[in-house]
């Protein structure tokens, strides 16, 4: 006697726990040196010519989304760690055409990024480049399930922060939202932020 198949999106329950939407974060530790130095004083090079508008962002300049097009070997390192990311957060096939869009953003003393998502984009993401020795800036991401707010205790719907690093990059689902709390440090907090859209059917 056959079985037949499931259509799809039935769930057959088997009496075991079984965890239903998860939300993939990816972190990857990357080596800094003196390609990531170059990158970085480049960036702020560019910063007094550059006209782009911080919407959204407090106390930070954010530069024009073309930095992935520069031509240095920080970026050619980055641009596949961005790949390699996009990849796991979403399942996609090794092949998978991917579009990349980058834009760095400088944050001096107090300054922070409202909540927000992505909505143009199937994964988006941060990368270090330089951070405060102090708990700083912190990188915040929120529960996406609205529900949870007003069924759970209070406080179990903060917020979970990544400290920032030199070198650490982190990506998740563009409709995540996130945050960053507000740099209290005299040190510079230089990122470059990202998103991916992922090509084809």
């Amino acid at each position: 006697m056959s079985t037949l198949a499931a259509p799809p999106g039935i769930w057959h329950v088997r009496g075991a726990t079984q965890q239903l939407w998860p939300t993939r974060i990816y972190q990857r530790i990357t080596p800094t040196g003196p390609d990531t130095d170059t990158l970085a004083q480049q960036i702020l090079d560019c910063e007094l010519a550059d006209t782009s508008l911080s919407l959204g962002v407090e106390g930070a300049r954010k530069s024009a989304p073309g930095i992935l097009t520069w031509d240095l070997p920080a970026i050619a390192a980055l641009k596949a760690w961005i790949r390699d990311a996009a990849l796991a957060v979403t399942d996609a096939g090794p092949d998978t055409p991917l579009t990349m869009l980058g834009w760095a953003v400088h944050y001096g003393r107090g300054g922070f990024h409202e909540v927000h998502a992505h909505h143009d984009s199937a994964v988006s993401g941060v990368y270090y480049l330089q951070t405060a020795a102090s708990v700083s800036g912190a990188l915040e991401l929120f529960d996406p399930r609205p529900a949870r707010l007003a069924t759970t205790p209070h406080g179990a719907s903060e917020p979970r922060t990544v400290h920032p690093d030199p070198g650490l990059l982190i990506a998740f689902p563009s409709w995540l939202r996130h945050a960053v709390a507000p740099h209290t440090a005299d040190s510079p907090r230089l990122c470059i932020a990202f998103n991916v859209t992922l090509e084809g059917p």
